[in-house]
Parts: C-alpha cells; structure tokens; sequence
C-alpha cells in the first residue's frame, strides 16, 4: 500500500540551487516541462497536429524510468540496460490503448460484469496495466491513450474523472474512490473469480506478502488509482473529434506539441535532451526522477510555507485574473489555485527556479486551454457589471486596447503582461496572440486551434 512517504524532496526556491545544483543545466530542455506537469497531477493531455511525436514522446518517459529489474521480468537480457532501455518497444511500464469512436460507455475501460456463461468480470487492458501498476508502486507507469477525443471522454472515461480528484491520504495510506467497486460486492464467487483472474500464481496461504495486501485492498476498498500511475492523452482536433468539457480540462494538464524540428529528426537527435534529463538525475543524489514522478503534492497546504512570498504572488495572479473572468464559464475554481501553488513547486523541485516560466507555463496549461466561443461570448461591454469587473481586475482599458478590441483576451494579456512583465518569451502571451488572430479571422475562438 502506498504511504505518505517523506523523501526529502520539499525544497524551496532559497534553498534549491544548493540541493539541485545538479539539475539546473536542465531548465532550457522543453521535456522539463512535461515532467514538472506529471509532477503536479498524473493526468495530461498532448495536443498537436498529426505527426508530431505525442505517443512518442510518452514512450520515452517510460523508457526513461523503467527499472532493469522490472524489464527483467518482462524478458529482457541484454547487457548494457542504460543505453538498451531508449530502444525498448515496450518498456514493462508502458501501455497504450487506443481510443475507438463507438465509445460511449465505460465498459471498454473498467471492464463490466457478465452472466455469461456465469458470473464473472470481464477485465480490459486498462485494468490489468492498473494492477500491473499496483504490483511495482516506486516505478511510475505510463498509460497512453491515444487519440483520446475520437469518442466523448466524459462518456467512456468518467470513473477515473471522478477518481482522479479524490486523491487523498487517510492517514498514511494513499487513496482515492474505487473505479470498480469492492470486489466482495459482487459475492464471494465471483470476488475470487476477479482475484485468480488478475493473479493467477497467487496462493491463498500467502498472506503477508505485497501481493495479498494488494488483494486485500481490492476485496474491501475497491480497485483505487495506484499513486505511481500516470494517464496520458494524446489529442488532435480536427473535424473527425470532440471537443473538450472544462469539467475534463479542470481535470488535467494541458500541454501543446505542435514543434517540428526537422534538424534534430535528420541527426536523430530528438531524444538527446530527455537523456541529458534523465543523466543530470542520475547525477544527482539530492533528487530521483522516479520518486519525484510517484510521491507528488496532492493539497497546495503541504508546500505553501516552502513557496513563502511566492505563493502570495500567485494567488494574487489568479485573483486578478479570476474577477476579469467574473461571470463567465471560465471562471476558476480552488483546483485551479491548489495547482498553481503545486505547480510552481514542482517547478523549483525539477530545477526551474524562474517563478515568472513556471507561472507562465500554467497560464498556458491551465487557464488559456478554458477560453472558447465567438466574439460575443468573449467581448466586454459598458454594462456596470462588465465595468465592475475591469476595475476588480485592474485592468488598464487603454492598454487592453493596444492588442485590439476589448475583450476577455486583450483584457487577459494585459494582466499577465502586468504580472509576469513584459516579455517576448512569455509563451501565453504567444497563445494569446495567436488566439486574437484566430477570433478577428474566424469570429470564433479556441486554445486548440
């Protein structure tokens, strides 16, 4: 069972360089980004035209921490593990499964019970790589669904939804709500059909083992998301997919790949930077990518006297942000905050001590990826309402106006521009412009255009 483990992980921004000194070679790599978002939630959607490497790139993260020993099991025997994992097709902590359009229930995901020809559960390959997951709990596990939005998530995809956002620890024990409930609810038969299905070698005699603790959760708590797994969406928006509900959005990191590199394809190279992460950790004795990717922050209250003076500079980021957003659907929750807070901590922990990129990069996950409609969902007009929100905002009309008519948008820019300051590496202020283009050519807009 998962506990509440301390690994010496809790850094602050003050103390960080003296930790990490090791890992802040590693700041310029674009992967870094990828993990300090896996470090924040196991939960991500990769956006971007076809092509561009999304599955990939999952697969390299699980070629980066799979272990030799549990490779081994998988019936691997070479030599020289640290340079053969970068070429394993299917690292032992890798599953993709691949989204069809006819998928309209949960059933292809958590499997369902049949009668046929007697009770008994019939399982996915969902469930297995999730049991498989329980069995190695220091070693993350990378499930890819691919081509996530070809059927509508919250339709197929709504116990883990729900799941994901009860993560909590009772005590010390890390739990969160069953995605298929207890299997003694079922009856003794088929309970113990479920457990010799999912552990055929096991024997009932053994009951100290990791094994039976494990079974022993699934008989009375219910089959609960493993701490070390970590659930990838790969997404392309075209004509042929769904959109996506906030509710999925509030609920994920939201990360676009749209970067082609043709230079580093024709030298194959592309790899080089998530190696050169994965050495400066091996480097390192202060931090293990593996620990950092499995025992995250789930409350923002854990690390907030570790953020100090930057936690306050967030939080009142977001206030402005969220009275400019004052009674619209973009509005954002405590989720939101609760992220935010974990996220710039992730950040520091994987190297990145510049609170401005952090913050800037959530922007772009977590706040722009909500903004969608035409122009009459997103203009500002001269009502006292609209006026009482500019001014909670503290938003400069005149400014606003620079990046054309007002509108929740140009009003947004402003802020982070205020905020984070005036910068052209500012990647959501990039987003922002590109969506501004999008509105006045189209008359509509959306972060995955």
């Amino acid at each position: 069972m998962f506990k509440n483990s301390s690994l010496g992980l809790r850094f602050s921004k003050s103390n960080f360089s003296k930790s990490n000194s090791n890992l802040s070679t590693i700041t310029d790599y674009k992967q870094i980004n990828y993990l300090t978002a896996l470090r924040t939630k196991p939960f991500m959607l990769l956006a971007g035209i076809s092509g561009t490497g999304k599955s990939r790139i999952v697969r390299k993260l699980a070629q980066a921490t799979v272990t030799e020993e549990l490779q081994n099991a998988e019936g691997y025997t070479g030599e020289d593990f640290a340079n053969d994992r970068w070429t394993l097709h299917s690292p032992a902590n890798f599953e993709l499964i691949q989204v069809k359009p006819n998928w309209h229930n949960s059933m292809d995901v958590i499997g369902y019970l049949s009668n046929i020809p007697s009770p008994h559960y019939v399982f996915t390959p969902f469930i297995e790589f999730i049991v498989k997951a329980w069995q190695h709990p220091e070693v993350p596990f990378f499930l890819c669904l691919d081509e996530m939005n070809l059927a509508p998530v919250e339709e197929y995809f709504a116990e883990f939804l729900s799941a994901i956002e009860s993560r909590s620890f009772e005590g010390e024990e890390y739990l969160t709500d069953p995605i298929i409930k207890p299997f003694n609810s079922f009856g003794e038969d088929v309970a113990k059909t479920m457990v010799n299905t999912l552990f055929p070698n096991f024997t009932a005699g053994d009951t100290e083992s990791a094994i039976a603790k494990v079974i022993k959760h699934f008989r009375t708590r219910g089959l609960t998301l493993p701490k070390n797994l970590i659930v990838i969406g790969t997404v392309n928006m075209d004509e042929t997919t769904f959109s996506f509900s906030r509710k999925v959005l509030d609920r994920a990191m939201s990360v676009e790949m749209n970067e082609v590199n043709y230079d580093s394809f024709l030298t194959d190279t592309t790899d080089d930077d998530l190696k050169a992460i994965v050495k400066a950790f091996e480097q390192n004795d202060e931090a293990d990518l593996n620990a950092l990717l499995v025992d995250r922050h789930i409350e923002a209250r854990e690390i907030t006297d570790d953020l100090g003076d930057d936690a306050k500079f967030t939080i009142d980021c977001l206030k402005r942000i969220n009275a400019l957003l004052e009674g619209t659907p973009f509005k954002l929750g405590y989720r939101a905050a609760n992220e935010a807070l974990i996220y710039l901590q992730a950040s520091y922990e994987l190297g990145q001590t510049d609170r401005i990129a952090a913050l800037d990069n959530f922007t772009l996950m977590k706040i722009l990826s909500r903004i969608e409609g035409d122009e009459t969902k997103l203009k500002i007009t001269d009502s006292e309402a609209d006026k009482e929100r500019i001014a909670k905002a503290e938003v400069n009309v005149d400014e606003a106006k620079q990046y054309g008519d007002l509108n929740i948008l140009t009003a947004l820019r402003h802020i982070i521009t205020n905020q984070l300051g005036e910068q052209d590496k500012l990647h959501s202020v990039k987003k922002i412009d590109s969506m501004l283009s999008q509105l006045k050519r189209d008359h509509f807009v959306s972060f995955w255009n």
